[in-house]
Order: C-alpha cells, then structure tokens, then sequence
C-alpha cells in the first residue's frame, strides 16, 4: 500500500468499536505476535492519566533524544494526520514510513482472519498501535515513549513490560467506557502497573490516590511521587514557567517549552521517571533532563497567529478547562473563545468554567460526525457578553479575529481535539492528510 491507500484502510476499519466488539487485549496481541511481536525489540516508558499524559510523554521523549537515546514517541490522538502519532528521533514518521508499517499490519491481520484466528479485523486504534510498534522496531529505536490512547487496563498498549511509568492527574472522562466515577477511571489507568514496575504518580485527588496506591500494592509496583520542587516558579510574559528542581542530588534549572502552569506539574512528573530510568540502566544527566526546553506539543496551549495572537488549546473535558482557566486568570487574558464539542463531552460543564473568562464567543463545531451543533451549545453559553454561531471553523475564526482586533484580546480555539486540528490546518496551512 502506498501512503493514501494505507489511510484509506486504516479509516475504514471506523473510529468507533464495533458492535458485538468489546474491549480487550488478545485481537492486539495475536496481531503482534504475527508481526513478530515488535513491542519487545526496545525497551519502553508507558504513560497513562486523563489529562497531561501527552505533554509528560512529549517531555520524556525530549530528554531522552537529549540524552544521545535513539527515541521513539507514540502518541493519542493525532490532529490532522495519522504520522504525527509516530516520532522517531523526534521528527514524525514520513509517509512512506507509515504506508510500509500499516502495509505489514494489514498483511498480518489478513492471515489471521484466513486462519480464523481473529473473528474480524482489529480496531483502528489496535491495528494503528500495531503498526506503530512495527515501525518503531523497524527504525531500530533503543527507548520508546507510549502514551495509552484510553484508560490503561484495557488499551491496546497495555501489551508493554515496560521499563518504568507514570499516571498523570486521573479525571472524569470517557466515562461510558471507563465508569462513572474517579475511583472506576483510576483503577482503569492502574492496570498499567506490574509486578516489579516503578510508577511516578502525578498528584491525583484523596478519592484516586487511594485507588492507586491499594492497586500498586495489589500489582507488586513502586508508586513514587514527583521530583521535588525547588523553590517557587516564575512566569514569563507568554504564561512559561521556570524554575529549580532537584534531579539525583543536586538541583536543576528548567524551563519547559509549554505554557501554563500545570505544564510545571508535567515537568516534575517527567523528571521523576528520567531518575526511574538512570537507576534502571538508562542514565539521564542532568543537562539533558533540562532539555525539556526543547519541547513543543501541538494543541497545547499553542500560538498559531498574531495579530490577534491565535491560541489553540484541546481542553475537552472539565479538568483540562478548569487548567486553562488558571492560565488564563494567571496571565490576565480574556479572550474571544472559538469553542466547539463532541457531543459525548461534558460541554455544559466545561462551558461554566470558561464562560467568566471569555469576551466573547463564537460558536462552531469541527467536522466529526459527533460534533455538537452550534445551537445546541448556544444554549449552554447564552450567559455570555456576546454569543454568536458560525457554521463552520473558518468563519468562526474569521469573526473572532474581528471581534478579537476591536477589542485588543487573543483569540482562543477550544473545546475538541478535532477543532484544535482543524484550525491548525487552517492557520498553519499544514495539511498532509
């Protein structure tokens, strides 16, 4: 398969689960192990958590490539392409790259079905973690960065023995999947741990603290804290922090190439597991652990634009907006919102907690099946100085920079991964499929 073919498969496997499928490892691990299981051919760093899973995996893989580790980055979900799910020595995966990886995955899943060892073909997310792995041994990477795409237990990923891992703040979303309340969703993400395995945990509520530690104790791993910050840190003009941490004895200046101030929460985490890894045989000095200056995560509190300054941000559930909120007041911006949800997204809420900070708002919704309709958000955020709705992200954006230049105020895109892709299309004039 060349690259558009290779899309074309991938896509028609569908986005969603299919009906009489449930979630489970063995359709994945009979893929792999087709495949020549090649998740075992590189040692791997496993992060799950609700929010800021990908940032600390983004962080990790940054200092790792600075350590002289030939790296490898998997991440969930992608904004505009497939490729930006696979990083090799930091760059995402060329086409051709990806095309020959889902050529094997798809080649192997053929056999499988041929033989009636699988019932149907694996998931998208399965036959893409497959792929992934694939093309990682491939480009013979010696560490690789895995992000859970969702929950931990259950997810595709979760066939790793890696070599350490950490869990990120645990919040209330997917909940038709991962239960109801934050002690299910926290037992969810800690079926990542096993026997043997060290763990940084990001500060997490009493409820799924406690829920972690009674199954890190169950499983036989270590739960460790964050490294220790020194001191308090600094904000600059554009909302980075800096600030000093201690790193195997002595302290470390650092400033992480995110904005915002849980993004100092992320660095701390990240710190901690490069310490998981020096004493597991992989050492990380201290100069290269200060190389998460170097990381850039799309989608995160991202500038696309100026004149007005164009912000994108995927806060898709309530504690990615209550941490967007912070920046914002921190900063002291009040922007006009371009916000649009998933209809499965708890927008209400999320529209509670960003509608005092907004100037104005311009109603959308990407272009996903599940998307929100602007009408119906509109009821949600009818408070506001001024509401408007657009049919599409272009003309939202249009008109929030309008709104945005009378008023001397940043632009903010939100709400949905999907949009936050969109409008990085739009304004970077990056698309590549």
């Amino acid at each position: 398969m060349d690259y558009a073919a290779s899309l074309e498969y991938l896509h028609a496997l569908g986005w969603e689960l299919r009906a009489g499928a449930k979630f489970e490892l063995r359709q994945v691990a009979a893929l792999l192990a087709e495949l020549g299981d090649p998740q075992r051919a590189f040692a791997a760093v496993h992060v799950a958590g609700t929010n800021g899973k990908g940032s600390v995996a983004a962080l990790l893989a940054a200092a790792l490539q600075a350590a002289g580790y030939r790296t490898g980055l998997y991440t969930s979900p992608h904004l505009q392409r497939p490729t930006e799910r696979i990083r090799i020595a930091g760059e995402e995966i060329a086409p051709a790259e990806f095309a020959a990886a889902m050529t094997a995955a798809a080649a192997a899943t053929e056999r499988l079905l041929a033989r009636g060892t699988l019932p149907h073909p694996p998931s998208f997310f399965e036959t893409l973690t497959a792929a992934g792995f694939w093309a990682l041994r491939a480009a013979a990477v010696q560490l690789a960065v895995v992000e859970v795409g969702m929950g931990g237990r259950l997810d595709a990923t979760n066939v790793l023995q890696p070599v350490a891992a950490a869990i990120t703040p645990v919040g209330l979303d997917h909940e038709k999947y991962l239960g109801a309340t934050l002690a299910a969703i926290a037992g969810e993400k800690a079926g990542i741990l096993k026997p043997g395995l060290a763990a940084v945990s990001s500060p997490q509520t009493p409820e799924a603290a406690a829920v972690l530690a009674a199954r890190a104790q169950a499983a036989g791993a270590r739960l460790l804290p964050p490294a220790e910050m020194l001191g308090a840190p600094v904000m600059d003009a554009e909302g980075r922090f800096e600030f000093r941490a201690r790193y195997r004895g002595e302290a470390i200046r650092l400033r992480p190439g995110l904005r915002g101030r849980h993004q100092v929460e992320n660095a701390l985490t990240a710190l901690r597991v490069l310490e998981v890894l020096s004493d597991r045989g992989w050492p990380v000095a201290a100069e290269a652990a200060a190389g998460f200056a170097d990381v850039a995560w799309p989608g995160r509190l991202e500038k696309l634009a100026a004149h007005p300054d164009v912000y994108v941000d995927g806060a898709h559930n309530p504690a990615a907006a209550r941490a967007l909120a912070a920046f914002l007041d921190e900063i002291g911006w009040r922007p006009v919102l371009v916000f649009g949800a998933m209809r499965d997204k708890a927008s209400g809420e999320i529209a509670e907690i960003l509608l005092p900070r907004a100037r104005a708002v311009v109603l959308t919704a990407p272009g996903h099946p599940r998307a929100l309709s602007p009408s119906a958000l509109a009821a949600q955020f009818g408070a506001a100085e001024q509401v408007e709705t657009a049919a599409d992200l272009p003309r939202a954006v249009a008109r929030a920079r309008e709104l945005a230049t009378a008023a001397a105020a940043p632009v903010l895109v939100t709400g949905s991964l999907y949009l936050v892709g969109e409008a990085r299309a739009l304004l970077a004039g990056d698309g590549r499929g």
